[in-house]
């Protein structure tokens, strides 16, 4: 039986943790108090997708779904397992549905490891199910810390204003904020969420010794395909559940499917301009890490259309989309003047090019 309370327990410690993290980074590097700050994490009892932001009286707000959390891990532990039945069925096990193996790894000192596919399963699952909640976690704080929370509270001084993490709930108008303004600062928060998830990444591949468990059975440059895996499911689990393959003047966010093309733009730029001095391991390089990136989103498209029949390629549905080119191009030059609004309410250094 999987208990669920430590993955509720542990989104909970980890926004904390990493709230604490970007308070301590402002207060050292930008020289502003954050004592008058403080974060206010809570659950819902709600089984849906949802989950929301908001800022009042220097108190931060997140809310988070239950529903968030259970509905990713049973997508993610219900694809481990099938992995697992179907190596079975390569062997002609029968009975696949009860059934796991054992095995013994050695390692490149002759060390022998040993290997459990019932923890496997649980524990992939486990850290898919991590990837995406601080991926929603940063997503969220990029909204309190770029000052987007605020802002909105500016446009209407009598009324204080929630960002929704789906367009569905995003329904109220907000005056003097357009939904251009809306798809850019959304925009904003995927790219603060995407730069933070990389930056982790990064610190959890220095330390895989230290910071991941060995009966995972992953390599280290294995990180990178996971998170990739993890965040594209994501998307199309919202996709799937949301509709959202419409570009519209009067949508709040942009399609799915153009979020995670940005996002791994974001990424890509973050390696490409040296953001981070990343120290490679032997036989790892720039070249494969993209190349595990790139392998992570392609298996979770395939494995979530054989899953549910549908045929989502992000490569295809924005390579030659005109729409895909045209909305996201008046984003990007939508963030230069919203920047300049935004200015006086972050608490970070916002990007200073809108070029994503």
């Amino acid at each position: 039986m999987v208990n669920k309370k430590d993955f509720y327990i542990d989104i909970k410690n980890r926004a904390k943790n990493i709230y604490e993290q970007y308070q301590y980074l402002v207060l050292k590097s930008l020289k502003t108090n954050t004592s008058n700050y403080s974060l206010e994490f809570n659950i819902k009892e709600d089984s849906s997708l949802g989950g929301k932001a908001w800022f009042k009286d220097n108190l931060d707000n997140i809310q988070i779904n239950k529903g968030v959390i259970d509905n990713y891990f049973d997508y993610f532990y219900g694809f481990t397992k099938m992995q697992t039945a179907d190596f079975l069925d390569k062997l002609h096990i029968e009975d696949m549905e009860e059934s796991s193996y054992e095995f013994i790894k050695f390692d490149k000192h002759g060390n022998p490891n040993y290997f459990d596919s019932k923890v496997i399963d649980y524990k992939l699952a486990g850290l898919l199910t991590i990837f995406v909640s601080r991926f929603i976690i940063t997503h969220e704080l990029g909204h309190l810390f770029n000052g987007h929370c605020e802002y909105l509270n500016s446009k209407d001084q009598n009324d204080m204003q929630h960002i929704q993490m789906f367009e569905k709930d995003n329904s109220k108008n907000i005056k003097n904020v357009s939904s251009l303004d809306f798809r850019t600062l959304e925009m904003d928060a995927d790219a603060f969420a995407a730069t933070d998830n990389f930056r982790n990444l990064l610190l959890i591949y220095g330390k895989f010794e230290d910071m991941v468990e060995k009966d995972l059975n992953i390599e280290p440059i294995e990180l990178f395909y996971w998170w990739s895996f993890a965040i594209r499911s994501n998307f199309l689990i919202t996709q799937k559940i949301l509709n959202d393959e419409e570009y519209s003047t009067d949508k709040k966010h942009l399609p799915s499917v153009a979020r995670w093309v940005l996002i791994l733009g974001t990424i890509l730029n973050i390696i490409d301009g040296g953001v981070y001095n990343i120290h490679y391991r032997t036989g790892d390089n720039k070249e494969k890490l993209l190349a595990y990136i790139v392998k992570g989103f392609l298996f979770a498209e395939n494995q979530y259309n054989e899953r549910f029949y549908t045929k989502y390629s992000c490569l295809e549905e924005t390579m030659n989309s005109k729409d895909y080119n045209n909305y996201v191009t008046e984003t990007q030059n939508n963030w230069e003047h919203l920047r300049n609004d935004l200015s006086k309410y972050s608490r970070l250094t916002l990007y200073k090019s809108n070029k994503f």
